[in-house]
């Protein structure tokens, strides 16, 4: 006794039904339905480019107030140092500091990150020597 099964799997992902499925329909339901997904996905463009458009200006207001930050303390910095050098420099140092550890740290731990995320392949040195 011998049993043979055929399996037939289709799979369809989409904003649209498959295209048979659509066919079905009546050419105004037809329409209809394209239209949506036309809408739809005009949506989801408008959407993802106010959220780029707000992600944008938000990264331009934090380095313009952080340019203002960083010249209100070297300001403060030369007014303070008429009265005492050692104050100055510390006021100095501290705002000097803050602003590498809030421009360069998280581009280097960015890349840290991606260093570790990034698919590892096998360098020249790693690589098993060749059989002559």
């Amino acid at each position: 006794m011998v049993a043979q099964v055929a399996f037939k799997q289709e799979i369809f992902s989409g904003p649209l039904p498959h295209p048979d499925q659509l066919n079905m329909y009546d050419d105004t339901t037809r329409a209809s339905i394209v239209e949506m997904a036309v809408k739809e996905q005009s949506h989801n463009h408008s959407m993802q480019s106010k959220g780029l458009s707000g992600a944008i200006l938000k990264d331009r207001l934090g380095q313009i107030f952080g340019f203002g930050i960083a010249i209100s303390g070297l300001a403060a910095a030369a007014w303070i140092s008429q009265y005492s050098g050692v104050a100055a420099a510390i006021i100095g140092t501290l705002d000097l500091v803050g602003m590498v550890g809030v421009f360069v740290v998280p581009r280097a731990f960015e890349r840290r990150v991606a260093e570790k995320t990034a698919p590892q392949q096998p360098s020249k040195r790693n690589r098993a020597p060749r059989k002559k």
